[in-house]
């Protein structure tokens, strides 16, 4: 079972690294990201505590991306096979339904998870700047991933569920609001 669910997972990694969105979002979060320290530097001597306020916003930004990707990313994991009818290649391949659930959610999980690993040490620069310690960084990214790996469940069942992918997002979605 693990040598299909492993070779689902590399098949699903090659397939998302090919596709230019998911590049393109994450340049966007690279120029958010220094946008927001442009801007804690330049706000540092009116304000105290630069480092904070760049913590504050890069954490806010990590959660407003984790929810967008919640709702476009996770939520098509099963969805797109749905829509494209391989799923029943899958099968007969030899996965189980937990294989493919496994192979498809993960490989999107470790992306984005990827994604905050890679500014963990851009963020202990706000530990430099001033106003954090590095266990409240340690502290945030922990609850960021926590909160990552919910989103990327519900989105998950929701993707089950639905046969598109865009009520699967729109179910996300509402479920969300009511979570908030």
């Amino acid at each position: 079972m693990f040598h299909g669910v492993l070779a689902l997972l590399t098949r699903s990694l090659r397939q998302d690294a090919r596709q230019l969105r998911n590049h393109v979002f994450r340049l966007t979060f690279v120029t958010f990201i220094y946008l927001a320290l442009l801007v804690a530097t330049l706000t540092a001597g009116m304000f105290g505590a630069p480092g904070l306020h760049f913590f504050k916003s890069i954490t806010l930004l990590n959660q407003f991306f984790i929810t967008c990707a919640g709702i476009g990313f996770f939520a098509s994991a099963i969805t797109e096979e749905k829509e494209e009818e391989t799923i029943g290649l899958l099968m007969m391949a030899g996965l189980n339904p937990l294989g493919i659930l496994l192979g498809k959610s993960t490989s999107r999980l470790i992306q984005a998870s990827m994604l905050l690993v890679v500014q963990f040490p851009f963020m202990l620069l706000s530990v430099t700047l001033g106003g954090v310690t590095p266990h409240q960084i340690i502290a945030a990214y922990v609850a960021l991933l926590a909160f990552m790996t919910l989103l990327a469940n519900v989105a998950l069942v929701w993707s089950t569920v639905c046969e598109r992918g865009g009520s699967a997002a729109g179910l996300t979605t509402i479920l969300l609001i009511v979570y908030a």
